[in-house]
C-alpha cells in the first residue's frame, strides 16, 4: 500500500493559491492603471473661458448695433488676431469715447478676408473680436456691456484679389446700441388758481 505525500499535496496547495492572488493583483492594477491613464487624459478647453463670461456676452447680444463715426475700425495682420501698434491706438481712442457714453451697449464684429475655409475664418473672426475686448476691458469697460460675434468671410468691404484689399478685410469693428431708460412720468399741469378780488374788465 502506497504513501499519500501529504505534505507534498499541501505546498502543491499553497503554491497554486499564491499564484492566483498574484494573477488577481495584476488584473486590478492593470484596471487601476487603465482608469488612471483614461482620466488624464481629459483637458481643458483651449480657451480656458469661464461660462460666466459666456452669459455676459449672451446678454447683450442682440440686433439694432449701428457704427458710429468716432470708433475706428481696427485691423489684422494675415492669419493673426494680435494687435498692432496702430490698432493699440485706435482701440485706445475708441475706448475713450465708450467710456464717455457709458448708455451704450458694445457689440465687436471680427471679419476676414475670403481665403482659407468658412470654419476656419468664422474661427479666427471670434479670436479677433475677443482680443478686441479684452483690450476695452482692460482699459476700464466694463465686460457686461460687451460682446462678440464673428462674421468671418460674410461681409467683405473690398472683393479686388490683392494684399491691400485683403488687408481691408482683416478688421474687427465696433458697433453700438444706447441703452433703453425707463419712461418718466411728466408732471400733470394745474389750473391756474383764479383771484377773486380782481375786478373784470366788464365789470368797471
Amino acid at each position: 500500500m502506497s504513501t499519500i505525500d501529504v505534505r507534498g499535496i499541501h505546498l502543491r496547495t499553497c503554491a497554486t493559491m499564491i499564484a492566483a492572488v498574484a494573477a488577481l493583483g495584476l488584473i486590478f492594477g492593470c484596471a487601476k492603471k487603465s482608469v488612471i491613464k483614461k482620466e488624464s487624459s481629459v483637458t481643458p478647453s483651449a480657451e480656458g473661458k469661464p461660462v460666466q463670461e459666456e452669459d455676459v456676452e449672451a446678454s447683450v447680444r442682440g440686433k439694432d448695433f449701428t457704427p458710429v463715426k468716432e470708433l475706428g475700425v481696427i485691423y489684422f495682420d494675415l492669419d493673426q488676431a494680435d494687435l498692432r501698434e496702430d490698432s493699440r491706438a485706435v482701440a485706445e481712442k475708441n475706448a475713450e469715447f465708450l467710456k464717455a457714453h457709458p448708455s451704450m451697449i458694445v457689440r465687436i464684429d471680427g471679419h476676414c478676408d475670403e481665403r482659407g475655409t468658412t470654419e476656419y475664418n468664422l474661427a479666427l473672426g471670434q479670436r479677433r473680436a475677443a482680443a478686441i475686448r479684452a483690450y476695452y476691458k482692460s482699459l476700464g469697460i466694463a465686460a457686461k456691456r460687451m460682446a462678440t460675434q464673428s462674421l468671418g468671410e460674410e461681409r467683405l468691404v473690398c472683393a479686388e484679389q490683392n494684399e491691400d484689399c485683403w488687408g481691408k478685410n482683416r478688421r474687427a469693428e465696433t458697433l453700438v446700441r444706447v441703452k433703453e431708460e425707463p419712461a418718466k412720468a411728466s408732471p400733470a399741469k394745474t389750473a391756474p388758481a383764479q383771484n377773486k378780488g380782481t375786478k373784470t374788465d366788464s365789470a368797471k
